[in-house]
This record gives C-alpha cells, sequence and structure tokens, in this order.
C-alpha cells in the first residue's frame, strides 16, 4: 500500500462528472481507495477507484466545482488512517505477547485474549483500505453541508512559460553601437550592417568577436619582386597559389594567360634560369602569392618578413619605394579575409565642394558638387582593382551619391544612416545626378579577399 502524497502536475475534470483524467506522465501507482484529492481553491474530493493505463481516477461523488483544465492538485490517503491506528495497535499487543513467550521460543496466544486476526497474519488489502470516518473528522468542520470549511493545502506550482522567458534578454536591432550603460537591461543588440552583436552586462555592453581566423597575406604591389640571393637563378619546378588583382598572370613564370583575376588558383610550371618571381619578361604581378614551391624549399607567406631563407631570396624593388607588402586579415563567417583599415593618413584627391573635418578626419561634407570631376578619391591607381568593403554612416543627402567611378548601383547612396558596400572598382565619391549635397563618416575601408580553401 502507499504511503505517499501523489503530486499530480496536469489533471482536468469536467463539472458533474466522476472522472477526472491525468493529462502527463505523473505516476500515481499504488493510489488507495478513500484518499483525498486536493486542488487549490476548492473543497477535497474522494477518490474510490483509479487506472494507470487510461490515466484517470474516479471520484466518489460526481464534481460539483465547475470545470477544470491543466490544474496542479495532489492525492493524499487520508482515508486509510484509522484503519492503520488500529492495525498498528493490533500488532503491538501481538509483540508483547511474544516478548512474554521469548523464552520457550514459541507464543502461546491462547495466554492473549481475542487475539486480532490482524495479529496471526498481514492484514489484506480490503482491511487496509478503509475509509475515514465522521468521528475522526476535525470539530470545526461542519460535516452537515456540502460545502465544509475545509481547505486546500496549497500546491506548489512551477513559473509560467510567460514568467520564464520574462527573464531571457530582449533582441534588438541597431545601427549606433551602444555607449552607454545598460543598467542592468536583459539585451542584445544586433548591427545588421556592421555585422555585430552587443550584449548588456551589468553596467557595460560586450561585443561578441566576429573573428575566426588571422593572418598575414603579401599583396605585391607592381614593381615588388622577390629576388634570388647573390644574382643567382633557379631551374626546375615552380607551384605557386596566387590571386590575381587585375593583370591576371601577368609577371608569374611564362606569363601565363589562363590566369583569372580576384580568384584563388594553384599554377604549376617549370622554369630555366629564373632570377626572380613578381616580374616575368617587364610584366609585373599584381596580387597576393600565398605560397611557392621549389625543388628544393617551399615557404608560405604568412609572416611579416624580408628575407625568405627557404627559398634562398629576398624581397626588392624593380623601381619605386621598397615598402612592407604584408597586410593583417582576418577571416570572418562569411568566408572571406578582411584587412586591417585602410583609411589613408592622406588623400589621393579631394575636389573643390568637398570640407574635411579638421577634428575627425574620416568625417566629410559636400555641398552642391555638380562636376563629374568634384569628387572625393581615397588611393591611387594602384588600387583600383581591388576588392573593397566600405562602412559609412551618412548623416545627411540631398541628392544621390556615386562612390565608385562607374556611377552604377548598388554603389550609391540615396537615404541617410549607415551601410555597407562592396567595390572592385576605383572608389570615387561624386555626384550621380545633377547635384549633391552630403555628410557623412567614413567608419571603415577594408579591402576583401576570399577564403583560399
Amino acid at each position: 500500500m502507499s504511503t505517499y502524497v501523489f503530486s499530480l502536475n496536469d489533471i482536468s475534470v469536467e463539472d458533474g462528472s466522476p472522472v477526472v483524467s491525468v493529462n502527463n506522465l505523473d505516476s500515481f501507482f499504488g493510489l488507495i481507495e478513500g484518499s483525498q484529492l486536493f486542488i487549490a481553491g476548492k473543497l477535497p474530493a474522494t477518490i474510490i477507484d483509479h487506472d494507470t493505463t487510461a490515466n484517470t481516477l474516479t471520484l466518489k461523488y460526481n464534481w460539483q466545482q465547475g470545470d477544470l483544465s491543466n490544474v496542479a492538485a495532489q492525492v493524499v490517503p487520508i482515508g486509510a488512517v484509522g484503519v492503520l491506528l488500529q492495525a498498528l495497535e493490533n500488532n503491538r499487543a501481538a509483540y508483547a505477547a511474544f516478548l512474554e513467550n521469548a523464552g520457550s521460543g514459541e507464543v502461546e496466544w491462547e495466554k492473549v485474549n481475542n487475539p486480532p486476526q490482524t495479529a496471526l497474519r498481514w492484514p489484506n488489502f480490503s482491511e487496509l483500505a478503509g475509509k475515514i470516518s465522521k468521528e475522526q473528522l476535525p470539530d470545526d468542520i461542519d460535516t452537515d453541508n456540502k460545502k465544509t470549511q475545509a481547505m486546500s493545502p496549497p500546491i506548489k506550482r512551477e513559473k509560467s512559460l510567460t514568467q520564464r522567458l520574462s527573464d531571457y534578454p530582449t533582441l534588438k536591432k541597431t545601427e549606433v553601437r551602444p555607449t552607454e550603460s545598460p543598467n542592468n537591461k536583459r539585451l542584445i543588440q544586433f548591427d545588421d550592417v556592421r555585422g555585430e552583436v552587443h550584449i548588456a552586462l551589468t553596467d557595460r555592453w560586450f561585443t561578441v568577436p566576429t573573428t575566426i581566423a588571422s593572418r598575414t597575406f603579401p599583396i605585391f604591389y607592381r614593381g615588388l619582386i622577390l629576388r634570388f640571393n647573390n644574382n643567382s637563378s633557379y631551374s626546375g619546378n615552380i607551384k605557386m597559389r596566387v590571386y590575381p588583382m587585375g593583370k591576371g598572370g601577368l609577371g608569374l613564370p611564362g606569363n601565363p594567360p589562363f590566369i583569372n583575376d580576384h580568384e584563388w588558383q594553384e599554377y604549376e610550371t617549370s622554369v630555366t634560369n629564373l632570377y626572380k618571381i613578381g616580374e616575368f619578361n617587364s610584366e609585373y604581378f599584381e596580387g597576393i602569392i600565398e605560397y611557392i614551391e621549389l625543388d628544393n624549399g617551399w615557404h608560405q607567406f604568412d609572416v611579416n618578413q624580408s628575407d625568405v631563407s627557404s627559398l634562398n631570396a629576398k624581397f626588392d624593388v624593380a623601381f619605386g619605394t621598397f615598402r612592407s607588402p604584408f597586410r593583417v586579415f582576418y577571416q570572418k563567417a562569411d568566408g572571406y579575409w578582411y584587412s586591417d583599415d585602410m583609411f589613408p593618413d592622406t588623400l589621393d584627391e579631394i575636389g573643390p565642394s568637398w570640407v574635411q573635418d579638421a577634428n575627425n578626419h574620416r568625417i566629410f561634407t559636400v555641398t552642391e558638387a555638380t562636376g563629374s570631376t568634384d569628387a572625393l578619391r581615397f588611393f591611387g591607381d594602384g588600387y583600383d582593382e581591388y576588392q573593397f568593403e566600405m562602412v559609412l554612416n551618412v548623416s545627411y543627402i540631398d541628392g544621390t551619391l556615386a562612390l565608385t567611378v562607374s556611377n552604377s548601383d548598388p554603389n550609391k547612396v540615396y537615404y541617410q544612416g549607415p551601410a555597407r558596400f562592396i567595390t572592385d572598382e576605383r572608389i570615387y565619391f561624386k555626384r550621380a545626378g545633377s547635384s549633391t549635397t552630403a555628410a557623412l563618416t567614413v567608419e571603415s575601408i577594408k579591402m576583401r579577399i576570399p577564403h583560399y580553401g
């Protein structure tokens, strides 16, 4: 027989019906007849039967307290208390007789007056599953009335789904990087333009890192070469992974015509008396060489260094200023590598209608620019074939602003607000129609290349 209180978290019963449905997998195995069903705010009801297969309880009387659906309840085996107390008393008397006759090893039941049957054997289920009598009820309950003063015990309730969801942070779209304290609010702000996610902490914001890898790439500008040491030459096989930016395979050994711009390709050939890499028959390679493999060595260009001892070579220039070709790039989840911000210290060109803010060089205004060459240009010709990501924040615009020399969509600004653009031609801010007036901030200009995997 069960002596436990059953907690049922989800039951339903219709007014006028004696059947209570248990809507979930809560177990009530071992429930005894006469147990009481308690529901918060309702009078207790007596249970006379149960079915663990159909998940139902049967009440002694039809339920008369209104329809209930998906409520919590408890089942308490109150009905068996009187019988249990009597059984315990009978067993106590039998045990006392046993102690008196312990010396002989046998209990002489004839010395016990009128021994109860339950002292001679285990009681059966019907003898235990009694019903509570009127005399067992508390004195302050009016049993003559159908409604009594009895109050069901409180039911411990779990938090509702609505209460639980209130503990989750609120998602909000933003166009401005948060700077003020969130004041302990549960917030997550996401920025579609900049690809950023900001999570509110107690008194500050945490921006989720979006970089999954970083490395350097050497960007061969026109005139940059890799020269073998001591004017020596190399003959044999050569293999390399390249990413041309405007001149295809020109400048690579043999000037291969099948190398495409803005694509990663692996190129392999045989050479004789090759003195330098990056120039061939007065043609110069422009783009990235990611690795070079020779018969006697190989090198992956992921460290900023001028001496490439594994190839017995050094970086040099055939003409122009010798400078490091290496830039740091960061790979993001979209599969592209993005360089550090390349906003120049000195502009290549600024038209007469354009003004650069003296305190913040990233802020520009243009007033009624009408000429096709009244433009803002950041880089020289050597950067025309590079692919860039630009993030602008336009605070005011009247007319349409073109961002590239071709004056074509999608690289035009029609509305104010932050915006992201991808260009693969000369960046050239100018009027797109007859006239343009605008105020904007250049947040970043980053070179972009696809992953080579």
